[in-house]
């Protein structure tokens, strides 16, 4: 699937569907739809002229995917409208991040690129500001997902999930992103018909490789590897002395090293083989960047809660008693601004310490089955556990 999706290598991708075999299908779009790459296939595809000679149940399998995620899009764009004229009448400004900025802006066109929440960036000072707006428009606090950088809301009627950012990295991972760099060179644009802001290419570049490689350690899907070959084909012109610059003198060069030289051997992406250099790209170990290409390739038949919750998985690869009980208390003792913030009461409350409890118990509710497969050394986990380990020790030692 790797090799079809090298849109700039057309002729490879015309090569390598001509010698597929028809029943051989029905496995790929499967793996391409749980990877929420099935749009950017259908696109590759069209681009080699090799869509026409598919089997017409498979050409109709890509064309409900592209339409579902534009149906579904659609109406993100619908709420992030709302949610942007509800920040803006209250004088909180706005950077649009990931899937808000891709789909519109990068890919340029919002059936090839899903995304599951909508994520926005604010000034920290401005947070609970921003999350009594979303109330308004019918949105509650999650109590599930709360890492000391964002709050998750949840619409009470319809399945849209925003997370409002102060920052861009939980306070345990190696990296410090330059939030204020990062404001500075935001620029206005129009997603749908929302004015908001966005970041720069480069510091877009930037934040998707650190997500993909700090925030989850790989261990995300597909998408987010083709997000990063898009980026760079959108932007010829991005300045790559900048991406170097910030990846050297923030703490993420190894992470960002890692996702570019991953975009750039497997999807094609055209990353300046000097810039790759300066950042460390071409002294990265092999094997773990096999890894890597290994858990962003099998992380999507996990349970969610493995995949997204990079706490849950650090536990289960932690050795001693103290590791495991410095991540569990990061967890749940989070600080009192944020631990008010999600229960709706005030800071200086009197129940504040039977919120901890309360914390514990939630965390619980969501997370006990997981926590139990992890006790049980569940098979299913073992490999990607051990993975994980692996490359948090390796992001962290750069």
């Amino acid at each position: 699937m790797l090799g079809l999706l090298r849109t700039a290598d057309e002729d490879a991708a015309a090569a390598a569907v001509a010698q597929l075999p028809p029943q051989a299908w029905d496995a790929i779009l499967d793996l391409a739809l749980r990877h929420g790459v099935a749009a950017l296939l259908q696109r590759a595809l069209r681009s080699s002229g090799r869509l026409a000679q598919l089997a017409q149940p498979v050409r109709a399998r890509l064309d409900q995917a592209s339409r579902a995620v534009a149906l579904d899009n659609l109406r993100n764009y619908g709420q992030f409208r709302r949610i942007a004229t509800a920040l803006t009448e209250r004088g909180i400004p706005l950077i649009a991040l990931k899937g808000l900025h891709l789909a519109e802006l990068v890919y340029r066109d919002i059936s090839l690129r899903p995304m599951a929440d909508l994520d926005i960036l604010v000034p920290h000072a401005q947070v609970d500001a921003a999350v009594a707006a979303l109330a308004a428009l019918d949105y509650e606090l999650s109590t599930k997902a709360a890492g000391g950088y964002d709050v998750s809301l949840t619409h009470r009627s319809l399945d849209t999930l925003v997370e409002i950012h102060w920052t861009l990295a939980t306070p345990e991972e190696p990296y410090a992103p330059p939030i204020e760099d990062i404001w500075r060179s935001a620029v206005p644009a129009m997603l749908g018909d929302a004015q908001a802001q966005v970041m720069s290419p480069e510091f877009l570049l930037l934040h998707v490789c650190a997500h993909l490689a700090y925030h989850h350690l790989f261990a995300l899907d597909l998408r987010a590897l083709c997000d990063i070959a898009e980026i760079v084909r959108a932007y010829p012109d991005l300045d790559w002395d900048v991406v170097v610059d910030q990846g050297r003198r923030h703490g993420w060069e190894r992470g960002v090293a890692a996702a570019l030289r991953l975009a750039r051997d497997h999807l094609g992406a055209a990353v300046p083989a000097g810039a790759l250099a300066a950042i460390g790209g071409d002294r990265l170990e092999p094997a773990l960047l096999d890894d890597a290409l290994e858990q962003l390739g099998t992380m999507v038949d996990l349970p969610g809660e493995m995949r997204f919750a990079p706490n849950l998985m650090a536990l289960s690869g932690a050795t001693g008693a103290r590791a495991k009980i410095e991540i569990i208390w990061t967890r749940i003792f989070l600080p009192r601004a944020e631990l008010a913030r999600i229960y709706g009461i005030p800071g200086q409350s009197l129940q504040m310490p039977l919120l901890y409890a309360r914390r514990l118990l939630d965390l619980l509710r969501s997370y006990w089955r997981n926590l139990w497969a992890i006790g049980a050394s569940d098979p299913r986990l073992a490999a990607s556990v051990a993975r994980n380990t692996r490359l948090a020790k390796w992001i962290a030692a750069g």
